[in-house]
């Protein structure tokens, strides 16, 4: 009691205090004396709603601000222009908000160009809690991929601990002054949303709620495409303040703006989807009439909950007749930015477009669209004259619609009986559609409600009340949802399906591929009783499941479920169909791993004619094939191509991901690797350094990925002469890629090959024959006996057999080596010379000078040429050559 006494003292004082003040300055008085006080705060906001009463209501804009957390902001910071911020520079403020300050900063450490947005969040205004759930708001954003949605680049702290954003810059105008100044008419205006609602769909597919769609978070770039800001995870995790009228104010990190929130965020109840779709349907709202569906500006937090929850917002039509009466300049000014009048507005809105705003701003969110996919497609039937979901389904409505569409047909068939049946045939198929596809529907709302709690039941493992204080990590959290998932969920078999890929191809993402593997598994059982053995959903998740066994090294396997994957959804989407692209790629892939470099090829480039088909040729699918077709050429020693194909690939990147991606450091570290493989070493090292850095940051150092590219670094360590440094890094490489991907996979085989020719080089060949001998009892269990790695392998072994004086020996498994070698790489590739020159020393050293001398003589240039003068083996062939001509 005595606390509630101390706060209700409290809050009377700063009230009494505040009433005196201007609105901007009540605003700041209140932040300053509530301070970190977030009960306070909320108490206090109330108390003020209520006093103030009708002179809130003259003070235009001031409670919608303080709902939005807008109004009420810290103590002026100092300008920041100038200053750096990590790599960037901040060039001028852009902005304020209740969450911190928006600022345009540029790259500071010139490796290139570009323009961000800085968020700054004020420290003050967040606990600690509120700061992590920030951080893992982060990372959940960085898996956005979508031209629609702002990127999110980088992150971290000041080095006062102020946590900050790094967006991408959208150099545009909110919605709905870009559509008022250009005055475009209604059918515009429906292309955009539509357009938004494609960005909206992707991120409810990513199981990701934005939650506050309000105009000053959808951007329009001077080209026309919309950019959807500020998005936020599904449930902000704490069910602490459910159904707390108090929420839309509590200082917390709340994404919601009162005039565009949904009557469950008002209420302070589960979020799902649904909300999405209320606020959609907001925004249509105000764009299309030009006023907001509830008046709130002065209302008490009670009221406007109150009006949210329960009050029915006029149709938009009735919104538009009404203020005519009301305000004749008014609505003709507002019908002039629509490019119309008012009774033409009137007429555009009355019907559909009030009936499909009507059906997405339903109280009951169970009623209203089950996606925002099918809102934009019931947008879509009303711009090309086709019956809506949203209208009631009766006989005069379908038919109205039919003779609409197709006035001149039924004119002149009219008289005619044949002509009424087939005219009655086709609205029967018309409501049957609509049935099937409210259906539909239904099964789609109900599967995203059901992923949406498991998700939030999931991730509340993480609240303090919950993990005792335990740090869950998020391993952890994928084991715990994995077993729930294969325990549970049986009678939901679509849901479990779904979320047994999800989580299985994310263990594949993170290199854990036994439980990727093993989760995947499952989910092909599972598509399989739900459609059976023929339908595109199982191909898909083949293609999922082989891939996973090709990460885990078990090629033939991986085979199996790709070619039955391609060949049924060659069948049943047709050989041009662009779903059909990746199983090409993938295919490809196991056919370089297995050796045929021309099956890859073809391969690789049916899913890139694919690509180009179907226009999506500047898409990260077709960069990802371009850096396979780029490895084919660098394999091939064609590095010059090599060299513009990755660039191609890492243009795509950088504009689509950013520079901050694990895709984008995959192919900054080839095409490093492809300029050292030129001699371009000076070129090649920052860009190996960029690379190690972008993938350590977001992957961690012991990721697959990582280790490959460590494993190249190393590789570039040995190419400059720097032997210690490259054995020491080969060494850790070798040790963590046979945890991440077991003793018996082809890469560990591959690392040892490239430790192996460091130790020769280094002078300790008898070490490095253990490697090159491990290697290929690696290969001999998981690769065919011909394979390039193979040859690779035996060529270090080969040469450290020479260098042991082991000369029978060393020419026998040269000459295999060879063999292998000259079936798929080129006359003039550096791995062919190294074996060539190898075998040649040997046989100058059996006193053969004949035989050694061609062999020398070809291969010295290449050397020369691809591993530079200084290198060990170029060294010892000139060595070679020298001798040779006393020889003879």
């Amino acid at each position: 009691m005595e606390n509630g006494k101390n706060i209700h003292e409290q809050v009377t004082t700063i009230v009494a205090h505040a009433r005196g003040l201007s609105t901007q300055d009540r605003g700041d008085y209140v932040r300053r004396a509530c301070g970190a006080d977030e009960t306070l705060l909320s108490h206090v906001m109330q108390a003020l709603g209520d006093a103030l009463g009708e002179k809130a209501a003259q003070e235009q804009g001031f409670w919608d601000e303080v709902a939005a957390g807008e109004s009420i902001r810290a103590s002026p910071l100092e300008s920041l222009e100038g200053q750096l911020l990590g790599r960037y520079r901040i060039v001028r403020k852009l902005g304020s908000g209740g969450m911190g300050d928006v600022y345009l900063a540029e790259r500071a450490d010139e490796e290139y160009q570009q323009r961000v947005a800085l968020k700054i969040v004020r420290g003050g205004l967040f606990s600690p809690q509120i700061q992590s759930r920030l951080r893992m708001e982060r990372q959940i954003l960085a898996t956005l991929q979508h031209p629609n949605i702002a990127r999110l680049l980088d992150g971290g702290r000041a080095p006062d601990g102020t946590p900050y954003l790094v967006m991408e810059y959208i150099d545009g105008e909110p919605i709905d002054a870009y559509c008022d100044r250009r005055r475009l008419p209604l059918e515009a205006r429906l292309q955009l949303i539509r357009t938004i609602c494609g960005a909206v769909h992707y991120a409810h597919q990513n199981l990701i709620v934005h939650r506050d769609l309000k105009p000053n978070n959808i951007l329009i770039t001077p080209d026309g495409v919309p950019k959807l800001l500020d998005f936020g995870i599904a449930k902000l995790l704490d069910s602490r303040h459910s159904a707390h009228t108090l929420a839309v104010t509590h200082f917390e990190y709340r994404v919601m703006t009162p005039a565009h929130a949904s009557p469950e965020q008002v209420r302070g109840d589960v979020i799902t989807t649904a909300s999405d779709i209320y606020v959609l349907g907001v925004l249509m709202y105000e764009l299309l009439c030009g006023k907001r569906p509830f008046h709130l500006v002065g209302t008490s937090l009670t009221d406007m909950e109150r009006i949210i929850c329960e009050q029915e917002a006029l149709p938009p039509s009735a919104m538009v007749a009404r203020v005519h009466t009301e305000s004749p300049e008014l609505m003709a000014d507002l019908a002039a930015h629509r490019a119309t009048t008012p009774a033409r507005l009137e007429r555009e809105l009355r019907g559909d477009l009030d009936n499909i705003i009507g059906m997405a701003m339903r109280k009951d969110p169970e009623r209203r669209y089950a996606s925002a996919e099918q809102l934009a497609a019931d947008l879509e039937h009303h711009l090309s004259g086709q019956p809506v979901l949203a209208t009631s389904d009766t006989w005069l409505y379908r038919t109205r619609k039919f003779i609409k569409r197709h006035a001149w047909s039924v004119a002149a068939g009219v008289v005619t009986v044949l002509t009424l049946a087939a005219f009655s045939a086709v609205t029967y198929i018309q409501s049957q559609r609509i049935a099937q596809e409210r259906d539909v529907a239904t099964a789609e709302r109900t599967r995203a409600e059901q992923i949406s709690s498991f998700l939030v039941e999931l991730f509340e493992l993480s609240d303090p009340s919950r993990s005792r204080g335990n740090q869950v990590t998020a391993r952890e959290m994928l084991d715990i949802g994995a077993r729930r998932i294969r325990l549970g969920l049986n009678d939901q078999p679509e849901t479990r399906a779904t979320l047994l890929g999800t989580i299985g191809r994310v263990y594949g993402s993170m290199g854990l591929y036994d439980s990727s593997v093993e989760l995947l598994e499952d989910a092909l059982k599972s598509r399989v009783r739900i459609h059976g053995e023929r339908a595109p959903e199982v191909a898909l998740a083949r293609v999922a499941l082989g891939n996973a066994l090709c990460d885990r090294g078990q090629l033939d396997a991986c085979a199996e479920h790709l070619n039955a994957a391609l060949t049924l959804q060659k069948e049943l989407l047709g050989a041009d169909a662009l779903a059909i692209a990746p199983t090409l790629q993938a295919h490809g892939r196991v056919a370089q791993l297995r050796g045929d470099l021309d099956g890859a090829e073809r391969y690789f480039n049916d899913a890139l004619a694919l690509y180009k088909h179907h226009q999506k040729d500047r898409t990260l699918e077709a960069a990802s094939v371009l850096s396979e077709l780029a490895s084919l050429d660098a394999y091939r020693s064609k590095f010059e191509h090599a060299a513009t194909l990755y660039r191609a690939a890492l243009d795509i990147d950088r504009q689509v991901l950013g520079n901050d991606h694990p895709s984008t450091g995959i192919h900054v570290q080839n095409l490093a690797f492809t300029l050292q493989s030129q001699g371009k070493l000076d070129e090649a090292a920052p860009l190996y350094t960029e690379s190690l850095q972008i993938l350590s940051k977001v992957l961690g150092e012991t990721h697959p990925m990582t280790l490959d590219a460590s494993g190249n670094y190393g590789r570039f360590l040995h190419r400059r002469g720097d032997l210690a440094h490259a054995e020491q890094v080969l060494v850790r490489v070798v040790e963590l890629d046979r945890k991440a991907r077991g003793d018996q996979h082809p890469y560990v085989g591959h690392d040892l090959v490239n430790l192996g020719l460091v130790r020769i080089d280094a002078g300790n060949p008898a070490r490095a024959q253990e490697d090159f001998n491990a290697a290929l009892a690696i290969y001999a269990a998981t690769l065919p006996a011909d394979h390039p790695y193979t040859a690779s392998a035996l060529s270090g072994l080969g040469r450290a057999q020479l260098e042991q004086g082991r000369l029978k020996e060393a020419e026998q498994t040269l000459r295999q080596a060879s063999q292998i070698a000259t079936k798929s790489l080129a006359a003039d590739s550096p791995q062919l010379a190294a074996i060539n020159s190898s075998l040649g020393r040997t046989l100058l050293a059996q006193k053969r000078p004949t035989d050694a001398a061609p062999l020398l003589r070809a291969s010295y240039p290449i050397l020369a040429r691809a591993q530079g003068e200084d290198a060990v083996i170029t060294k010892r062939a000139k060595e070679a050559l020298a001798s040779l001509g006393s020889a003879e």
